[in-house]
């Protein structure tokens, strides 16, 4: 078994479980099975594009989720989620979360005016010492504040904090409405390479 398939097999109920299961019990499945030091490897392009796309998009938005909360847009741009900055504005956008998609273009096009990019700012931390703290002006040579409260402000339109309107109704609609075809994917998937 390859190892996108290991990583697959412990992000998802077992294969009875998975037929009966919720799109919220798919969900809290796979965020409880993420972060776990077996699926490690889980945000390698050579795992990650190996998966199932709908069970992509989860992953992406489950760690997008998870780096706003902790440590917010800047942080969710330097650490390794924003290397898939692109792949999560079009999950965004695929699952209908438009006020996010908007947000994160706005941010990304604010990063291209200052020439930078998300894995520009990655190098720049992994350039750091470790257990170093540091800002995030001082990491990135940043010396114009005028361009941190743009990002910022095209934050404050994400809708993660929101009662209203929250990314995750959105996947949950998407994983409901596609489930039989999700699962005939990870099926497929599964069975690649059985000789």
């Amino acid at each position: 078994m390859e190892l996108h398939q290991t990583i697959l097999r412990i992000l998802l109920p077992v294969d009875k479980e998975l037929m009966g299961a919720s799109a919220d019990e798919i969900l809290n499945h796979v965020g409880s099975a993420m972060y776990s030091k077996e699926t490690i490897q889980l945000k390698d392009e050579e795992v990650l594009f190996k998966l199932p796309a709908l069970l992509r998009d989860i992953v992406l938005l489950i760690d997008f989720d998870s780096e706003l909360n902790i440590n917010g847009i800047l942080g969710f741009l330097e650490n390794s989620s924003g290397k898939y900055l692109n792949e999560t504005i079009e999950v965004l956008e695929r699952i209908g979360a438009v006020h996010d998609a908007n947000a994160l273009i706005d941010t990304k096009r604010i990063l291209e005016s200052n020439h930078l990019s998300t894995g520009q700012l990655n190098r720049d931390l992994q350039d750091l010492e470790l257990y170093e703290i540091s800002h995030f002006k001082q990491t990135h040579a940043i010396e114009d504040d005028e361009f941190i409260e743009e990002i910022l402000d095209a934050a404050e339109r994400l809708t993660f904090n929101s009662l209203e309107e929250n990314l995750f109704d959105h996947l949950l609609a998407c994983i409901e409405a596609n489930k039989r075809s999700f699962i005939e994917e990870v099926q497929t998937v599964l069975s690649e390479n059985k000789a």
